[in-house]
């Protein structure tokens, strides 16, 4: 029985996103492993019977090269020690230090799925050259040795071509991201009450300021409208006065805090419109992915990642990052054109099946990934 390692840099405690590819990787009759931050405890998920928990070192950042290199020769002894042959690697971020390490251990095949540019790219000035000129190179080894590179969106993929971060690949290919579980965000009518909806990782970059604000404009002209927000402040990236706008939101009984969501089709279900308004480059972003599954019509920006969810004007709107007017008017047309939005709805939901099936999704890495 080969074996197949699904790395990123997620916590042991908790379960792994990758639950459908493990299940579809033992069915195809592989053993498999998913390399974990151990934080202090393993999460009951992990045993023999679904998948094996690999202990690695990993950073939520590739800007250390000293980092890195522990993280390389880390990954490279488990890969060796465990006699894992085939291997997925999830984020940017870990590419140079997972999949040279995996080579290093003697990984037959590896695929890197480049679920976002992460901010690599964004970082400004002489920080940010000096990020990129050593992290670039070693990125174009990693994907040198990579037998395939998986992008989620075009933007992604031309702008790795463009930099030539992907040359010595050959096979490079695109999916709907890494896709959704249909029947865990199952469709559901919308709810008459206008209530929206704001369900991320709380950052800068994810549009919580530009949420709340435009919610102040909407709730002044429609009062009993509702605005929820559920997500975990990001502790690990600087948030700036986010906290502050949320907590003066909340004080202010604009929008209601929910916190870390554990129910997530549950919030979904609740709501009758879902609003992302992030401007961060991701691949394409899971919340809006369940949001289309349950039939709700998004708004999001028209950026990297988010573009990808809506047919503006078919299943919601596109909306330039940063633009609380414009993010706001849509937000007041969905209340005020009820029939549109329940079309808007199922259309999402036709997206979704469509396009994001994490079934379809994973038998397209799995058939790059054995060649």
């Amino acid at each position: 029985m080969y074996r197949l390692a699904i790395l990123s840099n997620g916590r042991s405690s908790n379960i792994t996103d990758r639950v459908e590819l493990v299940e579809l990787s033992r069915a195809m009759g592989f053993q498999p492993f998913c390399g974990c931050v151990f934080d202090g405890s393993v999460n009951e998920y992990y045993s023999e019977h679904t998948a094996t928990c690999l202990p690695i070192d990993a950073s939520r950042n590739n800007t250390n090269p000293f980092v890195e290199l522990k993280s390389l020769f880390n990954v490279a002894n488990q890969i060796k020690k465990t006699g894992i042959s085939f291997v997925v690697i999830y984020g940017v971020k870990n590419h140079s230090a997972m999949a040279i390490g995996s080579k290093l251990g003697g990984a037959k095949k590896i695929l890197c799925v480049v679920n976002g540019r992460g901010n690599l790219f964004r970082v400004p000035g002489l920080r940010g050259k000096l990020i990129r000129f050593i992290a670039f190179p070693m990125l174009r080894i990693a994907y040198g040795i990579s037998s395939s590179v998986c992008f989620q969106n075009n933007d992604d993929l031309e702008l790795f071509r463009k930099t030539k971060l992907i040359k010595g690949c050959k096979d490079v290919f695109v999916t709907g991201g890494s896709g959704v579980n249909l029947a865990t965000f199952p469709f559901a009518p919308l709810p008459d009450e206008n209530r929206f909806l704001f369900l991320s990782r709380i950052t800068p970059t994810k549009g919580i300021k530009e949420y709340c604000e435009a919610a102040r404009i909407v709730k002044a002209k429609y009062p009993s409208a509702a605005f929820d927000v559920f997500g975990r402040l990001d502790n690990a990236v600087e948030t700036g006065d986010v906290k502050e706008v949320l907590d003066k939101a909340v004080e202010d009984k604009i929008v209601n805090y929910g916190g870390f969501a554990n129910r997530v089709a549950r919030q979904l279900q609740k709501c009758r419109f879902f609003i992302y308004p992030s401007y961060y480059p991701e691949g394409a972003p899971r919340c809006a992915l369940q949001a289309l599954s349950t039939g709700r019509p998004i708004i999001t920006c028209d950026s990297p990642g988010c573009r990808e969810t809506v047919d503006d004007g078919i299943n919601g709107f596109l909306v330039k990052a940063g633009d609380v007017d414009g993010l706001a008017q849509k937000m007041i047309w969905m209340i005020e054109n009820p029939e549109g939005v329940e079309e808007m709805g199922k259309r999402s939901r036709e997206i979704a099946e469509k396009k994001f099936d994490v079934n379809k999704v994973n038998d397209t890495l799995m058939k790059h990934l054995r060649g």
